[in-house]
């Protein structure tokens, strides 16, 4: 027999020990068992309650099988809605999650409205899909409320890799960082030439690199350089040069089932 068989025998049974007692609370109507009335002199009889597995077996089975008909139409309902525990081995069944688990492998550190951007999604359905695959571990969340960002499974980057990837997701920061890569302690004007944008905008995305420790700056005189730690240096050389994510159709666990 199917699991998804079993589990619904199981519910119905489920179902029928819950509804017997319900059936049986309801109220009888007892008369007389005299022929004629009762003698003056009989002495009253409490009579005694009879639980209800005291009851004959047919008076049993006649209870589990009378049901109420909002059972059945909820247990129709449920087996024509085809409800099922989803899981980590069939979370990737449906089709459009297992989409959007693709295109974050593609893109680790996408954010929220650059994913409902990029596929064109409404944000209730998206948020639905990826809380299911966060659920089961497909995906790892970083970020706050302002600005969550989303990877595959939370074993293939570290928190490190993680504000990395986030910030080469701004096309800004990406140039600035891969100049930094090639040209240790580049000043201001060296990155703002370099991006084409101004010098208060390179200080901008500077203080933001800063903040998460994958910038150091320091001053030499009257100018301020800027460097990269020599492992973040490296794992930027690789995002840039080899971008840091799977081939197309190789995603881990995708089926792309329709």
């Amino acid at each position: 027999m199917r699991p998804v068989a079993v589990r619904f025998l199981l519910s119905a049974l489920l179902l029928a020990v819950l509804a017997a007692p319900l059936v049986s609370a309801q109220e009888y109507t007892v008369t007389s068992g005299y022929d004629s009335p009762v003698p003056v002199d009989a002495a009253a009889r409490v009579p005694a309650p009879v639980g209800f597995f005291a009851l004959p077996l047919w008076v049993l089975i006649a209870h589990f099988f009378l049901f109420p008909p909002e059972v059945f139409l909820a247990i129709k309902l449920w087996a024509a809605l085809g409800i099922r525990r989803v899981f980590g081995g069939n979370v990737l069944d449906q089709g459009l999650r297992a989409r959007i688990f693709e295109h974050i492998c593609h893109n680790p550190g996408i954010h929220l409205r650059g994913l409902a951007a990029e596929m064109d999604l409404k944000m209730g359905t998206l948020r639905y899909h990826l809380g299911m695959l966060q659920n089961t571990h497909k995906i790892a969340v970083s970020g706050d409320a302002a600005s969550v960002r989303y990877y595959e499974n939370s074993g293939t980057y570290s928190a490190d890799e993680q504000l990395i990837l986030k910030h080469l997701r701004n096309e800004t920061t990406k140039i600035l960082l891969r100049v930094l890569v090639e040209r240790p302690l580049a000043t201001r004007q060296d990155l703002a030439d370099a991006a084409g944008i101004s010098g208060p905008s390179v200080s901008w995305h500077m203080k933001r690199l800063q903040k998460d420790r994958i910038v150091h700056a320091r001053h030499e005189g009257r100018t301020s350089v800027y460097e990269i730690p020599t492992p973040v240096a490296g794992y930027i050389m690789r995002a840039v040069q080899v971008p840091a994510t799977v081939p197309l159709g190789e995603c881990p666990g995708a089926t792309g089932h329709a």
